[in-house]
């Protein structure tokens, strides 16, 4: 899917893209800060396990498939009672972060995971992410997810299940 110009957006992952989600994962400053990924992520063996757990991956990408950004949903569980069972999570490398590009990446991701998913088997999303990564907070709320609880300083949110007619925020 052409995203922008010189930007893609494909579901799945490349093989040179993973070698880069776990490089990232050791040496983003803002990825080590605020996500576990440096141990999701530890090495190829990690993220085939991770991978195993039915993950459903999106990827933006430039022309030379360098990875831009990542998101996955996984349909889990969430650690508060709350009645969503997928979770979502994004990450926006350093190359692409202040561009614009989480909104329409997100609305890209979801609208397709929508369209391609049994819409009455998603009852929710939810997500996790540190109190303090005031920046990806304000990218959820405008997006739509709301606060529900903070759980061990780390911050629980919910989109309540959005319909495939394309009003997604």
């Amino acid at each position: 899917m052409e995203f922008d110009k010189d930007v893609f957006i494909k579901q799945g992952i490349l093989d040179c893209q993973i070698h880069q989600l776990i490089e990232y994962s050791h040496t983003d400053p803002d990825i080590k800060k605020f996500t576990s990924d440096s141990i999701r992520f530890q090495d190829l063996s990690s993220f085939k396990k991770w991978l195993t757990q039915g993950r459903i991956i999106y990827t933006l990408s430039d022309i030379n498939h360098n990875l831009l950004g990542i998101i996955w949903f996984g349909q889990k569980d969430p650690p508060i009672n709350i009645k969503a069972n997928f979770t979502f999570a994004i990450r926006i490398y350093d190359s692409a972060r202040g561009l614009g590009l989480s909104q329409k990446f997100m609305r890209t991701a979801f609208i397709d995971l929508l369209k391609n998913q049994k819409q009455s088997l998603i009852t929710g999303f939810w997500l996790e992410t540190s109190n303090d990564n005031l920046a990806a907070i304000h990218i959820y709320e405008k997006f739509g997810f709301k606060k529900i609880e903070l759980v061990d300083g780390r911050q629980i949110m919910f989109l309540k299940n959005v319909s495939i007619n394309y009003e997604i925020k």
